[in-house]
């Protein structure tokens, strides 16, 4: 009996490949073809035995048992071995595949398959500074990918994820998280329904919609597609980003978002709302410097300044385009003696400014500001050509472009301040005494006008009210290139426009031309100054200034001189139009009666004043020796133009809404619904740590992170020789 005994366990060791204390065999397949399917299982252990497995026969595997398949490595202090394809290991399991290691206190391997199932408490997957505990693992030596299941937390470095699902991939040092994704390390949190994020690299790409959570700026960031790169903090954003911050709302198909530098760049259907100053800027491609408050947008661009402090909703809204937009800040020194003509609250406010700085700043370190500041200009100014020349694919800008620009740096260098001259001279001279040439009608009619023009108290222009100022730096936006303008009250045009936050003025440079209900404006420079959103006075200056009036299609009211001012009501409505300089007329006078053109005035003189009410003249005053002529229509010479010489009437360039926004679609705010999503809270990884604490302090589970034995070792490499 013993006989026999002895031959079924020398049988057993023969089949198993293992014997005594320190017997090695290999489990090798008869045919070729399956050795290429199934690769071999290489066991060892320190003694076998059989043991009963329901009606079959199994063997037990126990002390420092070695498994090695498909390059990994399986240690535990025994095994089960059902057939030469399934078998269980129990105690201290160790699964080494690479430099990545499982621990769990029971696993079921499948040679087949080559999938281990691990079992614990806790299970634990560690490589170097990346960590995963979960409750259920699956891994599979053959593609080296693991499956966890039943929730999940994942660590590396300062990076933390967590997830109800996912997967962990050996080869690539990645782990991807499925369902309820909360993602987070020092500068961000995220949630997503899908991340996968690389160990090595420390990048987190997510394919579904996600929420970021910037916690250095407060911002919220989101799109359908992107990834984050921890080493460098830039969040790539693809498929509808969008970003939340304190004061500002971005959109585009692409986001770029350095955030080391604080660097935004947007890539096509770009769009930023800032609710501060109550505007929405558009454009293709963009960029917007967080920590200047600069923005730069080109590739069709349109700006639309939104604010309503009348309530009316439609005639304070202000848009506009030109090929190129850059918004940049300035702080309280920044273009301190930038001159605005004629104004004499600002030179008092601009005074204030300047003894403030002496004040505080010795005099050789106001010289170093003043050139920082006129650089800093030029340099920016240089930037949106180089950027538009890049995107634009072109080896140089046009003469015209260059032109253009110099012409705005030109305006903004200091200029000395000039005197307001009294806007009604004492030698001022009635139309009514000027009208001997007509007769009858024509003269009670001129003399009505004349009446209307002595007068002893002129109205006076309203001083504009200090609009309080707050802390934030002023804004000065630049547009260059085929500007446009819209708003219900005027429009214009011209090839760039400079707009001031600090005193709520605007310039148009070069071919400028402004429309005002039916009247015309044209000149090289227009300055725009505004309250509440309205315009209170606009002057016109350089290029012989022309404004024209539409009385019919083929008569035009027009008034040429050095300089045109226009004042305005506190409605926006004008209401007085001063000629300085050479001041020329061309006017048609009308009976308001029947409306009949009952003369034509050809005047000039040195000075000339226009009082308006419901956009029709009700007088004129003239000043310095004044020179005019009045015909009847039936009388006017041949050799009399009706026109002046450098009259066009630019009808076909006035803008609309439409041609400004063009396809632009406004995206409604997002900021409530995105401000009222809850950050993640982590309750996967509270509730592991909490399950982990508890079964370490009751001793019954080891947080390990113990390698395989040497002795393991040893026998791998053998393997491996053979």
């Amino acid at each position: 009996m013993k006989r026999i005994v002895n031959i079924l366990t020398l049988t057993a060791l023969l089949l198993l490949g293992v014997g005594g204390s320190e017997a090695v065999a290999h489990s090798k397949p008869k045919a070729q073809s399956q050795q290429s399917e199934r690769k071999p299982i290489d066991i060892k252990s320190r003694r076998t035995r059989p043991v009963p497995v329901g009606d079959s026969t199994g063997y037990a595997l126990v002390g420092d048992v070695v498994l090695y398949h498909n390059g990994s490595v399986i240690t535990c202090d025994s095994v089960v071995r059902y057939s030469d394809r399934q078998m269980s290991c129990f105690g201290n399991v160790i699964i080494r595949k690479d430099d990545t290691f499982i621990y769990g206190d029971r696993a079921e391997y499948s040679r087949d398959e080559g999938m281990a199932r691990v079992y614990s408490p806790l299970i634990k997957v560690y490589n170097g500074d990346a960590t995963l505990y979960t409750y259920n693992l699956l891994f599979n030596t053959a593609d080296n990918v693991g499956e966890f299941y039943g929730g999940g937390t994942f660590t590396n470095g300062t990076n933390l994820m967590e997830s109800e699902r996912g997967y962990f991939f050996a080869d690539l040092d990645e782990v991807v998280g499925v369902d309820n994704v909360e993602l987070k390390n020092e500068t961000y949190q995220l949630k997503s329904d899908s991340v996968n994020y690389n160990s090595e690299s420390e990048v987190a790409r997510y394919f579904t919609r996600s929420v970021t959570w910037k916690d250095d700026s407060g911002e919220m960031l989101s799109s359908d597609e992107g990834e984050y790169h921890n080493k460098n903090e830039r969040y790539i954003f693809r498929s509808n980003a969008y970003i939340v911050g304190e004061k500002q709302e971005m959109w585009a198909d692409t986001i770029d978002y350095k955030s080391l530098i604080e660097f935004i760049e947007l890539k096509h259907n770009g769009q930023i709302r800032d609710e501060e100053h109550q505007s929405i800027i558009f454009g293709n491609y963009g960029n917007h410097d967080n920590k200047k408050g600069d923005t730069f947008l080109t590739d069709n661009p349109a700006f639309i300044s939104y604010g309503d402090s009348d309530g009316d909703g439609v005639g304070d809204t202000v848009y506009m385009r030109s090929d190129s937009m850059y918004v940049y800040l300035i702080d309280s020194l920044g273009y301190c003696t930038l001159t605005r003509p004629d104004s004499a609250t600002l030179a008092a406010e601009l005074a204030a400014k300047a003894q403030r700085i002496r004040d505080s700043i010795v005099a050789d370190s106001m010289a170093k500001v003043k050139v920082a500041r006129d650089v800093f200009l030029v340099d920016s100014l240089t930037l949106v050509c180089d950027s538009l020349a890049t995107i634009e694919q072109k080896d140089s800008l046009t003469m015209r472009y260059s032109d253009s620009l110099q012409m705005v740096i030109s305006r903004l260098k200091p200029k000395p301040q000039q005197p307001q001259a009294d806007s009604l001279a004492t030698d001022s001279l009635a139309v009514g005494a000027l009208t001997d040439s007509l007769g009858g009608r024509l003269a009670g009619r001129a003399e009505a006008v004349g009446k209307m023009g002595r007068v002893e108290q002129p109205l006076e222009e309203p001083q504009p009210e200090a609009e309080e100022k707050d802390d934030q730096p002023d804004r000065i936006m630049l547009g260059l290139n085929n500007v446009k303008i819209f708003r219900a009250d005027f429009q214009g045009v011209c090839d760039s426009v400079l707009m001031f936050s600090a005193d709520s003025t605007a310039q148009l440079h070069r071919n400028s031309v402004m429309w005002n209900e039916l009247n015309q404006i044209v000149s090289e420079r227009a300055d725009v100054y505004t309250r509440n959103k309205k315009p209170t006075r606009v002057l016109f200056s350089e290029g012989k200034p022309l404004m024209s009036s539409e009385l019919d299609t083929t008569r035009y009211n027009q008034i040429a001189g050095k300089t045109i001012e226009s004042l305005f009501n506190a409605e926006g409505v004008m209401y007085q139009t001063n000629v300085d300089g050479n001041a020329q007329t061309y006017y048609y006078m009308v009976d308001d009666a029947d409306g009949a053109v009952m003369g034509f005035l050809v005047a000039e003189s040195s000075d000339i004043t226009f009082y308006i009410e419901d956009n029709t003249v009700v007088g004129i005053m003239y000043r310095g020796s004044p020179v005019y002529t009045i015909y009847p229509m039936d009388q006017i010479p041949e050799d009399q133009p009706e026109r002046m010489p450098n009259f066009v009437w630019y009808i076909e360039r006035k803008p609309t809404r439409e041609q400004i926004v063009g396809d632009w679609h406004i995206n409604p705010s997002e900021r409530e619904r995105y401000m009222s999503m809850k950050r993640p809270q982590f309750p996967i990884t509270y509730a592991i740590e909490r399950h982990r604490e508890s079964l370490v302090s009751g001793g019954r589970w080891a947080d390990r992170t113990d390698d395989i034995s040497d002795m393991a070792k040893e026998f791998i490499e053998k393997v491996k020789e053979e």
